[in-house]
């Protein structure tokens, strides 16, 4: 991963609270720009015109910082100086000159948001905005790997979907199937159906995770034995008695060949599309009826260019919700529509010795043909 130069000591009081986790914070990842640019916050001893004594040092600490970025000492922070800042952690101590990781439309949207009388550089009164705003990374590089370590289950360098949505359920902030394709869609920049380190720092920048919530996450997840990174490498691996979602063809097939024995049912859907959404629990109830038989994934045709290929060309989904069901990575039935019981049904026809008893058992006639 990234190196860093320390330039100073690390210096406190530049540090502000980040929005913890929450259903709140997840619904507004999408616009936190917007909103920071609508709050404007702004330090009380700005607005009152005087200043104590440890707003004093504040201020003067901030006048440090602004020189540190100002790398050229012209009074100015260009483009590229704004990019190292916004690159560089404990809130601007320690610069990242190895390797950039700011995607360019980060870059453009904090230039647009702070440079507020547009000559194309930021001044010392717009940088205070930054530091009142709280988008600098507080943590240390250190910190951030192994919080992203953490994550990654699987040990093999990326976060999946998967380990996103339960980080956030063990954060106490759960998220939909819908929600987490908005958040793969926002931060996966690359479309590779992952999560790399440099687009998890970009989620702390945009205060969509907090340090110190993964802090105590980390605690309890050494608490209870768990070994960081200790996975099999896969990209994805299946959930058992629950359902998968999917952003590659590579994560399906590595699903398909870790269970040659189970059928792989593959939801799919799209994010807007209602019967999609109906179909989302009792599918689900249907995955941990047929654990040991069937394993179930989601596939979005809207989330990726992955999962758009996959609908258009692999699997020709033409209507949704779409059940397609393989063994050994062919087809072998296909359903459409929001029929629950009739999918039972059909997964059961397909199973030599299916468990006792149904999840829907709703049609007389076909519980006693099988």
């Amino acid at each position: 991963m990234a190196t860093s130069i320390r330039f100073t000591r690390s210096i406190g009081g530049l540090n502000h609270a980040k929005c913890r986790p929450s259903v709140a914070c997840l619904r507004g990842a999408n616009r936190s720009v917007a909103i920071r640019r609508g709050a404007r916050l702004v330090a009380r001893a700005d607005l009152d015109g005087v200043m104590d004594e440890a707003s004093k040092a504040r201020m003067r600490e901030m006048e440090r910082r602004f020189r540190m970025a100002d790398a050229d000492g012209n009074g100015y922070i260009d483009r590229e100086e704004l990019r190292n800042l916004l690159e560089s952690m404990e809130s601007g101590e320690v610069y990242m000159l190895s390797q950039h990781w700011l995607p360019e439309g980060e870059l453009d949207r904090a230039m647009e948001t702070y440079d507020t009388n547009k000559d194309g550089v930021i001044s010392f009164e717009e940088f205070k905005q930054i530091v009142y705003d709280g988008i600098l990374l507080e943590g240390t590089l250190a910190e951030y790997e192994s919080a992203f370590k953490a994550i990654d289950k699987s040990g093999n360098g990326t976060i999946g979907a998967t380990e996103l949505g339960q980080l956030f359920a063990q954060l106490g902030s759960p998220v939909s199937p819908e929600k987490l394709v908005d958040l793969m869609q926002m931060y996966d920049k690359d479309d590779s159906g992952q999560i790399e380190f440099n687009e998890f720092l970009v989620m702390f920048r945009n205060n969509l995770l907090d340090l110190r919530a993964m802090s105590s996450y980390m605690t309890n997840e050494e608490l209870d034995g768990v070994q960081m990174g200790s996975g099999t490498g896969a990209v994805v691996e299946a959930v058992e008695g629950d359902m998968t979602i999917i952003f590659s063809e590579q994560e399906l097939d590595e699903i398909i060949t870790a269970n040659p024995n189970k059928l792989v049912v593959v939801f799919g859907a799209l994010t807007w599309c209602r019967p999609c959404k109906a179909m989302q629990r009792p599918v689900q109830k249907l995955a941990e009826h047929y654990k040991d038989h069937i394993v179930f994934v989601k596939l979005f045709g809207n989330a990726n260019k992955q999962t758009k290929k996959m609908f258009k060309e692999r699997f020709q989904v033409r209507s949704t919700p779409c059940f397609i069901t393989l063994r050994q990575g062919q087809p072998v039935y296909t359903q459409t529509g929001s029929n629950k019981e009739k999918l039972e049904t059909g997964l059961r026809s397909l199973l030599s010795n299916p468990p006792v008893g149904m999840v829907y058992p709703s049609d007389p006639v076909a519980v006693r043909a099988l």
